[in-house]
């Protein structure tokens, strides 16, 4: 019988050790890969592209073009709102209307993704600051 158990825990340690976030398994692949890859975690398929990147892959229109920039300045203004919006977001969203204003309808979208991106990891890095905030108290 120990025997049996130790097979197990030796056949079962490394499917333990393995474990990983969604997190860790898609920047793993998205760093492997690049985007538009496929990967597999707990049993689903999933891709490496970024929310903002299949927002970005749309037609590119007048109309979601407008759309992805409004979606950007909302989301820069949410991560303003916690004192959390990087410096060169705003930049982006000025580009994106420029290039809107001149009828480069996927140069906007692009750009406007870019700042959408930047913003929410900028909601990320608050929602991690404040979870972790004991950490940067010296001891």
């Amino acid at each position: 019988m120990r025997k049996l158990l130790a097979l197990t825990a030796v056949v079962l340690l490394p499917t333990t050790a393995l474990a990983e976030s969604f997190d860790q398994a898609f920047n793993m692949n998205r760093g492997m890969y690049g985007k538009d890859h496929t990967f597999t975690w707990s049993g689903k398929q999933y891709s490496t592209n970024h929310q903002e990147e299949v927002e970005a892959s749309v037609e590119a229109t007048q109309a979601n073009a407008a759309a992805l920039v409004e979606k950007a300045k909302a989301k820069n203004a949410e991560a303003g709102a916690v004192g959390f919006e990087w410096k060169l977001t705003k930049g982006l969203i000025k580009e994106a209307e420029a290039a809107l204003a001149e009828g480069e309808y996927q140069k906007a979208m692009n750009l406007a993704a870019q700042a959408k991106y930047h913003a929410r990891i900028g909601i990320q890095q608050h929602e991690y600051a404040e979870s972790n905030w004991h950490l940067s108290i010296p001891q």
